[in-house]
């Protein structure tokens, strides 16, 4: 009987093993452009090392697109990165949160509010992207089985086992499913969804004028950004609040309620869309979506304002001088290399 108690329980193990070993092949890769960028987003961030990066920049799309971690480097020596995932909740961010804590130490977390006004669920497309390629960790699973996500027990365990949902694509692999499916590479647009493509706004910064509106910010996402405020007080981590100027998804009502909230917490809070002239943000030529998302051109101005905010104000050395970042200089041409690309195909 204790035999056969053990072999069922080498049984378990080893399928289990197999099962961790297969997934990675299985789960689609997101690499050819706009929210598909995910994949190189998530796993280049564990590609940087351990307790290198002194900024980490948190949000959804609105910041993927609208910040370039890169020009932090060029213009500040600024070592940094945005560890983003598209259509993100509050529930997400803390747990992201955590999972960047599991390697690196930064000095300043740069949180952009955007996702504070979503309290439903987001897609399952948004929420693969998010963790079908985060690492397996306490901290993943510990995401999984918070009753804020309202999935079942069985897309729960996908999550943990991607082949659960993805076997179907037996049929369609192909070799990038080998070639991303195991290790790391450092990602050169360090987090910044690069996008050239030019379609304009045309209502200037009337969206931010006083409407005489109010806005109140959820409990549900409220419980989670204070879950991020606690976090980053108790490891000693600077916490900065900001939004990435969005024509498309913010207002005057909502800014002053992240302000209030702010004040009460003793949190800077940066409001890009309050400083469109001091950035310099053309909405006819800085939005890659008529005023949803910043473009490339748009993002590296916010990325020079946001830099030169936080060598102002923040003791941060200059990783220029380090040897141990030499790889940066490679990634930097290398950022600057995919921008001429994009922009030549656009054109």
């Amino acid at each position: 009987m204790f035999k056969k108690i053990i072999s069922v329980i080498i049984l378990i193990v080893l399928i289990i093993s197999i099962l961790f070993a297969i997934s990675p092949i299985f789960v689609p890769k997101w690499i050819t452009g706009g929210d598909n960028y995910i994949t190189n987003i998530v796993r280049g961030f564990y590609a940087e090392k351990d307790n290198s990066l002194d900024v980490i920049f948190m949000g959804n799309s609105d910041l993927y697109r609208g910040l370039s971690p890169v020009t932090l480097w060029d213009e500040y020596g600024i070592a940094s990165y945005s560890y983003t995932s598209p259509g993100q909740r509050a529930w997400t961010a803390y747990y992201v949160l955590l999972d960047a804590l599991r390697s690196q130490k930064p000095n300043i977390i740069v949180f952009n509010m955007d996702e504070i006004q979503s309290t439903n669920q987001s897609s399952e497309s948004c929420y693969r992207k998010a963790f079908d390629n985060m690492q397996l960790s306490s901290v993943k699973i510990r995401a999984l089985m918070d009753r804020a996500y309202k999935i079942s027990l069985s897309d729960r365990l996908s999550y943990i086992f991607p082949i659960l949902r993805y076997h179907s694509r037996i049929n369609d692999l192909t070799s990038d499913d080998f070639k991303y499916a195991y290790g790391y590479k450092e990602y050169e647009n360090k987090g910044l969804d690069l996008i050239a493509n030019v379609k304009s706004y045309d209502g200037g910064s009337s969206y931010m004028d006083d409407k005489g509106e109010t806005y109140e910010f959820p409990e549900k996402t409220k419980k989670y950004i204070d879950k991020i405020v606690s976090t980053c007080k108790k490891e000693g981590i600077e916490l900065i609040l900001t939004e990435i100027p969005s024509a498309d998804s913010w207002s005057y009502a909502k800014s002053q309620a992240i302000s209030k909230y702010a004040k009460e917490n003793n949190l800077k809070f940066i409001d890009c869309n309050l400083l469109l002239d001091e950035i310099g943000i053309d909405w006819t030529h800085d939005t890659a979506d008529g005023g949803d998302h910043l473009n490339v051109y748009g993002a590296e101005k916010v990325s020079k304002y946001l830099g030169k905010y936080l060598k102002n104000n923040y003791t941060l050395p200059d990783r220029r001088k380090d040897g141990n970042y030499a790889s940066w200089f490679d990634a930097s041409k290398k950022y600057h290399q995919n921008v001429q690309n994009d922009i030549e195909r656009e054109n």
